[in-house]
This record gives C-alpha cells, structure tokens and sequence, in this order.
C-alpha cells in the first residue's frame, strides 16, 4: 500500500505533461502510485499519458470519452482509485521540487491529526520562469483546523491551487462533494474548508511548487462578470452556519471585497441582484460596503 496516491487530472496540458510527471517521478520521497486522468482531451495529451503506462508507479491510466467540464469531477474520480493514505492533486499544467512530498511527508508524521498541509508556491509562467518572488520564511506553522478557516479561509482562498497541498485521504467526505462540485470557481476553496474542518493543517512556508499562469484565464472573464464574488457568497454562508463564523469580525472585509470588485469588474445585473439578495442576511458586510462605495473609509 504506497503512502502517497498522486492524481494528475489533465485537460488539453500536453505541453506540459512531461514536466509535470517527470517533477513527480523524480521525487525524493518515492513511495507514491500514479494515477493519470485524462478529461477527453483533443491535444495529444493521451499519448504521452501512454509513454508511461508501464512505470512501475503508474497504477491507473483513465481516458474520458469526453470533457466533463469539471476539474472536481476528476478530482473525485481519482481519490475513488487511491490506495494510499495521503492524496496530492498534481495538476497538469503546474510542477514541483524534486523535495515536495519529502518535506510534506516529514511534517505531517509529526501531527497526528493533520488532515490538510501545503507548501507555499512560485508562480511561472508559460516558459516555467518565476513571475515574482514569492515572500516566504521557511517556518512551519500547525493550526486546529477551525483556526486555519478563521485565519487563512474567512473573506478569501490563502491556498494558491491544489498542487501544493497534500491531504489525509480518510478525511476526504465523498458526501460533502455537492457543495463544491457544481462550482467553476470557488470549489477547492469549499475542499479546503472541508477538510479544514476534520483536523489539523499544516502549513510549509517554503516555495515547493510551480504554479503555471495562463494568458487566458477562465477566471478572469468570470471576475469581470462577477460569478467569482457570487460563487464566494456560497463559501461565506456555508462558513457562518457549519464553522462557527461570527460575519461581525469579518464583515469589513468583505464589505471591502465586494466594494472592489463591483469597482474593478462590471457585474452582469443578475448577479448583481442575486448578490445584493444574499449579503442583505448580512447588515454589517452591507454597511461596510456601503461605506466603502461612498469612500468614506480608508482602504
């Protein structure tokens, strides 16, 4: 039974598939499975996958008849095929240090309740240069998970993207997938709290992973049209009902937010509505915005 289950979803990443699979082949840390999914690619992507179908890492190769239009989907398909106790989502397009599961691995045996650990990242572009150096300090910080929600997950998603985290496969709730499954946008912000909300999470503030930056972004068009604030709402009154969030301590914050991006980006007017319509449960976060819209307050 390996003690790491490393699942690559893949749509349409080609270009970047063998370094992404090489990064994880070349581990320090070496007792993992493999397991590659492809969402019904049109790029070549398959044939690569096939190169490597006789690694003796590789346990699963999975080929999708056609895209499924979410990445959480595959997500859930993968954990389905894991054996092993801790899961990493490497996605396709992203890499990491030859010493990422080591340094993760060595800090999670010392927690006995971990359920989620991550690492910080660099972000490349599509040339796999840095973009900017990533502030970090090397210090490992523990939290009690409920912490970890209030301090890093209340008003916005502190995880860059799944690639650099690792997480405890039984504390992984196939029940709960509803909530972020049907999301384009805010889903691995929902996982995290998820799994945020059955133990421990460490956090590694190293840089260990390579985030990729595309030119084109799905997110971007949807920020502008206002679906990313929208879908957050969700993650807000999920927190406030299920984690024990007071929205008093958090209401200038996401006054803030949602006085930005109406600012920044030119919401659709039904998301406008439907966003108007779930902050008014909140008066604070609707005060705070008001006065943030009326620069009465200093940012």
């Amino acid at each position: 039974m390996p003690s790491v289950s490393v699942i690559v979803p893949n749509y349409n990443h080609a270009p970047f598939l063998e370094q992404r699979i090489g990064s994880i082949l070349s581990q320090t840390f070496q007792d993992f499975e493999l397991i590659l999914i492809d969402d019904g690619s049109t790029d070549g992507s398959r044939s690569i996958m096939e190169r490597y179908r006789n690694n003796p890492h590789v346990s699963h190769i999975v080929f999708g008849e056609s895209n499924s239009g979410s990445a959480f989907l595959q997500w859930n398909k993968g954990i389905t095929l894991a054996k092993g106790e801790w899961i990493w989502i490497a996605e396709s397009d992203d890499y990491a240090d030859d010493t990422f599961l080591k340094r993760l691995m060595t800090e999670v045996d010392r927690v006995s309740d971990c359920s989620l650990a991550y690492t910080a990242t660099w972000w490349v572009d599509l040339r796999s240069s840095k973009l900017w150096d990533t502030p970090h300090s090397n210090h490992v910080n523990v939290y009690d998970g409920f912490h970890f929600i209030h301090k890093k997950l209340a008003v916005n998603n502190s995880i860059a993207n799944v690639s650099e985290c690792i997480f405890r496969r039984d504390r992984f709730l196939p029940a709960e997938s509803h909530r972020y499954e049907h999301m384009r946008l805010c889903g691995d912000w929902f996982f995290y709290i998820l799994l945020a909300q059955q133990g421990s999470v460490v956090e590694i503030d190293e840089p260990l992973s390579y985030y990729r930056q595309h030119n084109t972004n799905i997110s971007s068009e949807a920020e502008h049209r206002g679906l990313t604030f929208l879908e957050g709402t969700e993650v807000l009154d999920y927190m406030i009902k299920h984690c024990n969030l007071k929205v008093s301590n958090y209401a200038r914050g996401w006054g803030r937010l949602w006085s930005r991006y109406e600012k920044q980006y030119d919401f659709d007017s039904e998301v406008k509505r439907q966003v108007k319509e779930r902050m008014g449960h909140y008066p604070f976060i609707v005060f705070w915005h008001s006065l943030y819209r009326l620069k009465r307050w200093p940012r």
